[in-house]
């Protein structure tokens, strides 16, 4: 018989056994492809959300601290100490104290 008649005596089972290694090979190659594209681009996604994460809990420090001030600035009070901080401004009953240093070189008494 010629080489043609014993491929012919491989059962169609295995042909199709075969054919779906092959395609699940080719799938997984495809899969392992994908995904090496998509770690390094996740990893630099993960890097800009925690850079994000970090000035968002800035700016939410900022928000409170500006809150803070705007509560202390709308008590009745809070014109004066406004006036004395933004424009170097005293009370009529206060009195501005300039501290100098003293001379240190010693006068003869002559």
């Amino acid at each position: 018989m010629a080489p043609s008649s014993q491929s012919s005596n491989i059962p169609p089972a295995v042909w199709e056994g075969l054919a779906k290694i092959g395609v699940n090979i080719l799938l997984l190659t495809f899969g392992v492809a994908a995904i090496a594209k998509i770690v390094p681009h996740q990893l630099s996604q993960l890097q800009k959300l925690t850079a994000l994460e970090a000035e968002v809990h800035q700016l939410e420090q900022r928000v409170t601290q500006l809150k803070q001030e705007q509560q202390r600035d709308l008590q009745p009070q809070a014109w004066q100490r406004i006036a004395q901080e933004e424009a170097n401004l005293i009370a009529a009953n206060q009195r501005r104290i300039i501290w100098v240093q003293p001379d240190t070189t010693k006068r003869d008494p002559q």
